[in-house]
């Protein structure tokens, strides 16, 4: 993904030429209503050779890492020889750029329910967002926990609507049914109906512990639900991880084996652009709050003598974090000629880019938030050769060691970034010198290997 979380990402691998309608520069075009109405002639042809069914009931549209994973995985099953057939929510309006995926928009179920609370949420942290800071980050958290208890665990409707999908295809023992990012509501629908065909079940889980306990969780603990899943689907059942620190995780509180695989990215070359005396810093990934985005004004302000800056924000309304609707005011002050603010959402074209304009990344993300988990964007910079400021105790620093990072620590954002900017030659130089190993790992075909591997 381009596969991380922001509001526009990069499809997968491009097919054929599609003669008759628009398409961007990395596979991604309208969905006509022909192939909406496609019978199962994509079935009939699955009968002869094994299929991947990838189900992701988070590819609403084109914003987040869901439409770049499900896209990029579904041309690298092609590229195997396997059927590819990609399950998304209903609300989906595009395709996956190649015209030999089957795509079928099926799914009520969400991946994520958070988010909402509508008129009382924005009445509140809109008046929140401007109260000391202090006092502002007070507001957000009493809040997300009541909705949390208001809405308590359960299983909703995903593995219901995934086997009436199925339907169309038959399925059977030598298929293959992927989910990439899934809930504990969305896992807990598997518990009960049919079995899929015999199909095998992979899943490659993505958020840590914790947050599936939490945020649309499922009526029980995550130990005793895998430990149902894995008595139901015995050994067609196989877990996965995106970072070995996640997968150790899993493995260590399920008593399972989780196994790490790739993050499946696809971008472009690498930029051939020289540094200039005034570099580009990029932050992508939206306005949230454990992005880090209420860090930007005070980093951007104290540096902006010494770079140009873009903040790729997207939408901020009065349901966003007091925090963050405070900061997104800031930087709007700040605006001009050093600091380019994009509040739409980019297509890939767009999103491509601006990454690929990027002399460094600016990515103060929580490290709480983000301690085992992966992020996408910095995945992308990394393969586009393009060094980064990253938060510290986590898979970012990890991954990036400090070569080709500045790492956030005690001094905090502003320091962090100062320094970059005193390195930047020798970071850019080691971060282009890393690229070819990094995107050998992390693409898709690896991470297909990988998945097929284990069984």
């Amino acid at each position: 993904m381009p596969y991380g979380g922001y509001q526009g990402v990069i499809g997968g691998s491009r097919g054929p030429a599609q003669a008759g309608r628009p398409e961007t520069a990395f596979g991604v075009a309208v969905l006509t209503e022909t192939e909406l109405s496609v019978p199962a002639a994509g079935a009939n042809r699955g009968k002869a050779r094994p299929r991947l069914f990838i189900a992701d009931p988070g590819l609403a549209g084109l914003g987040g890492h869901h439409l770049a994973y499900s896209s990029a995985v579904a041309a690298a099953a092609l590229k195997r020889g396997l059927e590819a057939v990609v399950l998304t929510s209903r609300n989906f309006g595009g395709t996956l750029g190649d015209p030999h995926i089957i795509l079928r928009p099926v799914f009520n179920a969400r991946y994520q329910t958070s988010g909402g609370g509508g008129t009382a949420r924005a009445a509140i942290f809109g008046v929140a967002s401007y109260l000391p800071a202090p006092m502002a980050e007070l507001v957000a958290p009493p809040l997300r926990t009541l909705r949390r208890r208001l809405r308590g665990g359960k299983a909703d409707e995903m593995a219901d609507e995934l086997d009436a999908a199925l339907a169309e295809f038959e399925p059977n023992p030598r298929d293959q049914v992927l989910l990439h990012s899934v809930s504990g509501a969305n896992l807990g629908s598997l518990l009960h109906g049919a079995d899929f065909g015999g199909a095998r079940l992979l899943i490659v889980l993505r958020r840590m512990p914790e947050e599936m306990e939490t945020d649309d969780p499922a009526p029980e603990s995550l130990v005793r639900l895998f430990d149902r899943i894995r008595r139901r689907f015995a050994s067609r059942l196989g877990l996965f991880a995106d970072t070995e620190e996640l997968a150790a995780q899993y493995s260590a509180l399920l008593r399972q084996p989780v196994r790490p695989v790739p993050v499946p990215v696809i971008v472009p070359p690498m930029p051939t652009h020289p540094l200039g005396p005034l570099p580009h810093v990029v932050f992508a990934g939206g306005a949230r709050l454990e992005k880090g985005y209420h860090h930007l004004p005070p980093a951007i302000g104290a540096t902006m003598g010494r770079a140009c800056f873009t903040v790729h924000s997207g939408r901020v309304d009065a349901t966003a974090d007091p925090l963050v609707q405070r900061a997104h005011r800031e930087l709007r002050a700040l605006a001009g000629e050093r600091l380019r603010l994009i509040e739409q959402p980019l297509d890939p074209a767009e999103y491509a880019a601006l990454l690929a304009s990027a002399d460094l990344l600016l990515l103060p993300y929580d490290s709480l938030s983000y301690s085992a988990r992966s992020s996408g964007i910095v995945a992308e910079a990394f393969a586009l050769g393009v060094p980064a400021v990253v938060p510290g105790g986590c898979w970012m620093e990890r991954v990036a060691g400090t070569d080709r990072a500045v790492i956030i620590g005690a001094d905090g954002v502003v320091a962090a970034l100062e320094a970059a900017l005193d390195r930047l030659p020798e970071l850019r130089a080691a971060a282009r010198a890393a690229a070819p190993g990094w995107r050998e790992w992390h693409n898709p075909d690896a991470l297909l290997a990988a998945l097929l591997a284990a069984g």
